[in-house]
């Protein structure tokens, strides 16, 4: 698609400005103006790495902390950045106090980190069970007390109604035994609804959590499952096990769907991208089982026609390896490009690399120049159109240790 003239997007750019309601929150200043790395990263060239350094710190919270298991950070168009969540170390409560189930955001423009949320507050939890059935502060917002024991696949962003969007994979041994105790003074005589629920949302628009009722049934959720936002269609496709379901916002139902085609190969915890030019999602490479060998990871959905594809593709990433789960690899749909890239960064050293799925030739290569030394232990990744750049948080797991790199693959 081609850009539209300066003069017709700046017009655009500011009647829809005008148009919309003032924003709310920790995120109500943004989109921020464009710092130093802009033009840094605009001057990037293809298949070179630029280490941004350490974000700015949140002047109250400071740094986000580095994650394993969470690959994806959901990128939120209209802030120009992108949220991290999820847990790294099972149940770690930071120096603070405050648990790892908090929500960040990198704002691009600025180089920073801003704390949306600073996670739960361990000495002085005071929750109750909602109207919905769900847990909330004593003023009624719903809460996601340690949603995500890692963030896996099971975040995104509804870029259409402005909200982070999230199925739960819980820290049961957390709740269930450190705050075993404290949970039962809240919960006594309440039910949780599992059976009716939306997502978790956070409203950027507003800078608070939600979750809704549904006025349907909603799927079972956990870890490794795949959640992808499909913008401009108000709707989520989630994957859970072999069950494909779609969360309609505009409605706040869920709707299950039984897709023909051969049945995945792979257990949970695989790496997806959504493919906006042919409407269609990739997801591969995951684990519990791993794809036998010999096998294709690699599979499609389509959107049009409901149905899992085995591509088939020519070559295969990872040097043949079926292992690109969410804890060694992210995968991404490179629009400017119109290419598929795994980024395996972690696990055996000859299964590393960046690898490119070409959807034209139904083939695989490999960029030859790889990933810098010393690239770190957890990787946190997102795709700008916009600046046709890939980020890439990268820091101990739990540790406030993070810098962000960015690399290009080709320019327009």
């Amino acid at each position: 698609m081609k850009a539209l003239p300066f003069a017709i997007a700046l017009l655009f750019a500011v009647s829809a400005s005008a148009a919309a309601p003032k924003r709310q929150g920790p995120l109500a200043d943004l989109p921020s103006a464009p710092g130093p790395v802009i033009a840094q990263i605009k001057a990037l060239a293809d298949d070179v790495w630029l280490n941004l350094g350490a974000p700015a710190p949140d002047p109250q919270w400071g740094k986000a902390r580095g994650r394993s298991w969470g690959c994806r950070m959901p990128f939120a168009p209209e802030l120009r950045g992108a949220f991290l969540t999820g847990e790294g170390v099972h149940g770690y409560v930071k120096p603070d106090g405050h648990v790892m189930d908090d929500l960040w955001f990198y704002d691009i423009p600025q180089h920073r980190w801003i704390c949306c949320h600073p996670g739960s507050d361990v000495a002085h939890l005071e929750f109750k069970v909602n109207a919905d059935g769900f847990e909330a502060t004593a003023s009624g917002e719903p809460m996601p007390l340690s949603q995500w024991v890692h963030a896996y696949e099971n975040v995104t962003y509804d870029s259409d109604t402005h909200r982070f969007m999230g199925m739960p994979c819980s820290n049961t041994d957390y709740l269930e035994k450190t705050l075993k105790a404290r949970r039962a003074q809240w919960l006594a005589g309440e039910t949780l609804n599992h059976s009716k629920a939306s997502p978790w949302f956070y409203e950027s628009d507003h800078g608070r959590w939600n979750r809704l009722a549904t006025t349907t049934a909603s799927p079972r959720s956990g870890y490794g499952d795949a959640l992808v936002y499909l913008p401009g269609q108000k709707r989520a496709f989630f994957r859970h096990s072999d069950e494909v379901w779609f969360y309609d916002s505009a409605g706040n139902s869920w709707q299950r769907l039984n897709p023909t085609g051969p049945p995945l190969p792979f257990g949970i915890d695989a790496t997806s991208c959504y493919d906006s030019e042919r409407d269609r999602i990739y997801i591969g490479g995951g684990s519990y089982p791993v794809t036998p060998a010999g096998a294709n990871a690699f599979r499609i959905y389509d959107l049009k026609t409901n149905a899992w594809i085995d591509p088939q593709p020519a070559g295969a990433p990872c040097h043949g390896s079926n292992s690109y789960n969410t804890n060694v690899a992210a995968m991404h749909y490179d629009s400017a490009g119109d290419k598929v890239i795994v980024f395996r960064y972690g696990g055996e050293k000859a299964e590393r690399g960046i690898f490119i799925y070409d959807p034209k030739t139904n083939a695989w290569s490999e960029d030859a120049r790889g990933f810098p030394e010393r690239f770190g232990s957890c990787l946190n990744a997102f795709y700008d159109p916009a600046l046709n750049a890939h980020f890439f948080h990268v820091a101990g797991d739990s540790r406030d240790d993070g810098v962000i790199w960015v690399w290009r693959h080709a320019a327009r």
